[in-house]
């Protein structure tokens, strides 16, 4: 039996942004503080929009988060929210990355290579083992229409798959 029939393809899609992130602010926390956080990051964690208008953030968040503060300290990052957050956490080895908002075009091939490099640091020791990955891009294109990009497939495949998109393209 061929075991690539049972192997879910890499879905990447990119679309443009119908985002009210007044709708974040307004769930997360309705202050001036972290309205001002989409000024004054270069990366943003969200959380993802569920049933019933409830917002919540992925269980990856804060070890990215930690991960990229360790590893890259060039860009600020935040999460969006001024108290307690609430995370949904789903049990497997997948990873269930964040919504993350990008500052620019610019910020977009340093977030990816985080992503990439917190997806080996989170497979060592179980390389052998299948894992998918779930993650959303938000991408602020000054003066032109803001960009959606997710990807949901193979965790190993994650960066040659986004090194074929040309950014300026988008």
């Amino acid at each position: 039996m061929n075991d690539d029939i049972f192997k879910q393809k890499d879905e990447i899609t990119i679309s443009n942004s119908s985002t009210r992130f007044d709708d974040y602010i307004e769930k997360c926390s309705n202050s001036k503080k972290v309205a001002a956080k989409f000024d004054n990051s270069d990366i943003l964690i969200l959380p993802t929009k569920y049933e019933n208008d409830e917002y919540y953030f992925a269980q990856e968040s804060i070890d990215f988060i930690k991960f990229c503060r360790q590893y890259n300290d060039s860009n600020s990052i935040d999460i969006l929210s001024d108290n307690d957050i609430k995370m949904r956490s789903l049990h497997s080895f997948d990873l269930w990355m964040p919504v993350i908002w990008v500052a620019s075009n610019v910020v977009l091939p340093i977030v990816v290579g985080l992503v990439t490099n917190y997806i080996y640091d989170k497979l060592k020791g179980r390389e052998n083992e299948d894992a998918q990955i779930d993650i959303t891009f938000m991408v602020n294109r000054d003066g032109e229409e803001d960009k959606i990009i997710h990807y949901k497939g193979d965790a190993k495949t994650f960066e040659k798959t986004f090194n074929k998109i040309d950014i300026n393209k988008m």
